[in-house]
């Protein structure tokens, strides 16, 4: 089963390597939506060439056994 996590508007902004080192701490998958794709967030190529937030939301799909633990992490860096 795959979880969606929204951030929503207004989060604090940060670098896609931080981004990437987050979601590479933990063994679930860990996807982003951006524009008509999804990305999978340890993919550092994937993640400069593709990501492009909307500004409004960022939409999160995790999967995998610690999932919940990934997710509370992303909230958290995320807050201001």
């Amino acid at each position: 089963m795959i979880k969606q996590v929204d951030i929503n508007a207004p989060y604090r902004t940060l670098p896609i390597s931080y981004l990437i080192q987050t979601a590479r701490y933990f063994s679930c998958t860990i996807q982003i939506q951006s524009a008509d794709s999804t990305i999978d967030v340890k993919d550092y190529d994937a993640m400069q060439k593709n990501f492009e937030p909307d500004g409004k939301r960022l939409i999160f799909y995790l999967s995998g056994a610690d999932e919940k633990e990934a997710e509370h992490r992303i909230r958290c860096i995320f807050q201001e």
